[in-house]
């Protein structure tokens, strides 16, 4: 029983974990794009588990004191592990972004010299700058 616990305790510090790293990004960010992602989970589960199960009828067999021997199946409950297919929403950066903290940035390939990126590798210039990567003046 004790072992039992411990592991549902262990799972839900496992599954704690693993929604905070994919929830740490703010879904209504544009920048942040999401998937269904798909995992496996080990669970316990029941089935019926099929026995042979012996009984005695009287019969006219005199060798066996009139007593026969009969087998009829029988279920009874049983336990097993098994894997379940479970989803979830994941966040991450759409493609051109990079994550940084809770933000999704725009990645520029050539750094903007006088000016910021803006989005993926379009830069903002700084006033009297210009060219693609605000290096002209």
């Amino acid at each position: 029983v004790a072992h039992a616990l411990f592991q549902w305790i262990l799972r839900g510090l496992i599954l704690t974990f693993l929604l905070k790293t994919t929830l740490s990004l703010n879904p209504d960010d544009p920048n942040v794009c999401s998937h269904w992602e798909s995992y496996a989970v080990t669970v316990q589960e029941s089935y019926a588990h099929p026995f042979d199960q012996i009984y005695y009828t009287r019969c006219t067999d005199i060798l066996n004191w009139f007593k026969c021997t009969r087998h009829r199946i029988s279920y009874k409950t049983a336990y097993r592990r098994g894997l379940r297919t479970m989803y979830r929403r994941r966040s991450q950066c759409c493609p051109g972004y990079y994550e940084s903290g809770d933000y999704c940035i725009p990645l520029c390939t050539e750094e903007c010299v006088h000016g910021r990126c803006v989005s993926p590798d379009t830069c903002h210039c700084e006033p009297g700058w210009g060219g693609t990567d605000c290096s002209s003046g």
